[in-house]
């Protein structure tokens, strides 16, 4: 009987032991992608904040100018919302958080038809359990692909936007601090606030303020949505990394509790073992 205690215990050490390597292996993937997302959102956040400096500069010069991405529609009845999960878990609270955020906003526009954009396989499986509206999907997404598919959903909210599909958009997804944390974030993409204050800088509009207008907003859009999704990918990357670091960890701790268990049963059958030699031997003089 207890000889078959220790051996279940073995066994248990064992399963342990190839969980502990998976999670180790995991570990070290995620963060060696966790390393290159950290450095291309570093890289990349310049040029989303510099163009999105000149934007503001420019609402600020054309105020008189009218454009459909700025003044917004007179009833809000239609909302599009691009939401940016994982395609894989293994990754924390990182999707759930986001649905959650995402099932607080419908119900907060419950008079509201609100439409999703789902970017990220998790989110694409959700709505399509809970029969939500999508009207498109996006899984998959690599570094050498993601600036095209950022270009795709900025044209879809665009055309969207213009035929009355969609009288606001938002996008909620991840935003990355460091290492440890990232900011759920929702923020409205169209339509686009003005800028207000002191013009920083004179500008003059060839061939027209219009025309200007209507090649950089599409521009800023994608440029914009591109950032988030490289946010949200490294912030997924980060909480993958965290997660299977805690679970290393873990696996570490209840090996050597296993092993202690398993050390003790041994000794304890030895112990008895050497008893009942002793014993035997007595009987016998």
């Amino acid at each position: 009987m207890a000889g078959g205690k220790t051996r279940e215990i073995k066994r248990r050490i064992g399963s342990v032991k190839n969980t502990h390597q998976i999670t180790k292996a995991m570990d070290i993937v995620s963060s060696t992608k966790f390393k290159r997302f950290h450095k291309i959102v570093l890289d990349s956040r310049p040029y989303s904040e510099g163009i999105n400096n000149i934007l503001k500069n420019i609402s600020r010069s054309i105020k008189s100018e009218k454009h459909p991405l700025f003044e917004g529609k007179d009833v809000v009845k239609k909302i599009g919302i691009i939401v940016v999960t994982s395609d894989r878990g293994l990754c924390g609270s990182y999707n759930s958080a986001i649905i959650k955020e995402m099932t607080k906003f419908i119900e907060k526009n419950d008079e509201k038809s609100v439409s999703i954009i789902a970017v990220g396989k998790k989110v694409t499986d959700f709505c399509r359990r809970k029969e939500l509206d999508m009207k498109a999907q996006y899984i998959q997404l690599i570094p050498e692909t993601m600036y095209e598919k950022a270009k795709e959903i900025s044209d879809n909210i665009v055309e969207f936007y213009n035929e009355d599909i969609f009288d606001e958009v938002y996008i909620l997804y991840s935003k990355f601090i460091s290492a440890l944390k990232s900011d759920i974030t929702l923020k409205k993409m169209i339509p686009l606030e003005r800028a207000i204050g002191e013009l920083n800088g004179n500008y003059i509009f060839e061939p027209s303020a219009e025309e200007v207008l209507t090649t950089l907003l599409p521009k800023y859009l994608n440029i914009d949505i591109y950032q988030s999704l490289l946010e949200a990918t490294a912030s997924e990357h980060a909480a993958r990394m965290a997660a299977m670091k805690s679970a290393t960890d873990n696996a570490e701790e209840m090996i050597d509790k296993l092993t202690l268990a398993y050390n003790r049963e041994r000794q304890a059958v030895i112990t008895q073992e050497i008893s009942e030699i002793v014993g035997g031997a007595s009987a016998l003089q």
